[in-house]
């Protein structure tokens, strides 16, 4: 993409709406940039007109459980739970059925200096693969998802020094990148959609989603004031213990009967 297309896409955003939000023509400038250099996660290519397309195949990387170098029965049930494989020193892969079913629901692959590189997680139980998750150096670079269990990737996270950065939807399952998050603060997100389905993110569909939902991150709350008791408050609980046994207890007097009229 040269200069002049970049400007036609600019032009073009600011004649779709006459008010346009500078979040989402910040996403414009944003999705034309990564067009130009060609920049993204693994699996993804772009045409032309800047479309993000991606791969949404789940790729399982093997992890050999059958010729692992140690076997750990975790609950002591006579069966393995834990499968580590090992070269030389270094532990390259680790498998862990963690419900104890008999099927592997966690992998983490290390690197040949033992640091963290992968993740892949089951967290349906249905013995396949709902998220993989990178890293360099064992900091979290990319988290790839498949969030609507539909065993085909739809969400993918990408972090910068382990932060969660921005993070590109396919809401509809046809391969082509229709929502677009931005985190310019940990935890609210700016989430610019493509509603005229021409695989770019519209100006006036961006959502502030803290600001719309009233959402406070779990971080940013404050923590709850601790409340003193209130001894005025009337309770059913006793606050004295009568000492008297209850055959000693003094017996309440029975309700007078009321006396028939004089004739």
């Amino acid at each position: 993409m040269n200069k002049t297309e970049v400007s036609r896409s600019w032009a073009g955003a600011a004649r779709l709406s006459p008010v346009v939000t500078l979040a989402s023509l910040s996403l414009v400038a944003l999705v034309a940039a990564t067009a130009c250099s060609g920049a993204a996660g693994a699996g993804a290519g772009k045409n032309a007109g800047g479309v993000t397309r991606r791969d949404t195949a789940i790729k399982h990387e093997e992890c050999d459980t059958a010729g692992a170098t140690e076997k750990i029965d975790a609950n002591n049930d006579g069966r393995p739970d834990i499968f580590i494989e090992r070269k030389g020193s270094v532990e390259t892969c680790r498998a862990i059925d963690l419900n104890f079913d008999g099927v592997i629901d966690a992998f983490s692959y290390n690197d040949s200096a033992g640091r963290l590189r992968r993740r892949e997680y089951d967290y349906d139980k249905d013995g396949q693969i709902d998220e993989i998750a990178t890293y360099q150096a064992g900091v979290l670079t990319e988290k790839d998802q498949a969030t609507s269990m539909a065993r085909k990737l739809d969400t993918w996270d990408f972090y910068k020094a382990g932060a969660l950065a921005r993070t590109e939807r396919d809401s509809n399952g046809d391969g082509v990148i229709d929502q677009w998050w931005e985190y310019t603060q940990p935890g609210c997100p700016m989430i610019h959609s493509d509603v005229n389905n021409d695989g770019k993110p519209d100006p006036g569909a961006t959502v502030d989603y803290c600001k719309e939902t009233g959402y406070v991150p779990p971080e940013r709350q404050a923590p709850a004031a601790a409340q003193s008791p209130d001894f005025n408050k009337a309770t059913s609980t006793p606050t004295e213990v009568d000492s008297k046994p209850a055959d000693e207890a003094k017996p309440t007097d029975p309700k007078p009967a009321a006396k028939e009229p004089t004739k």
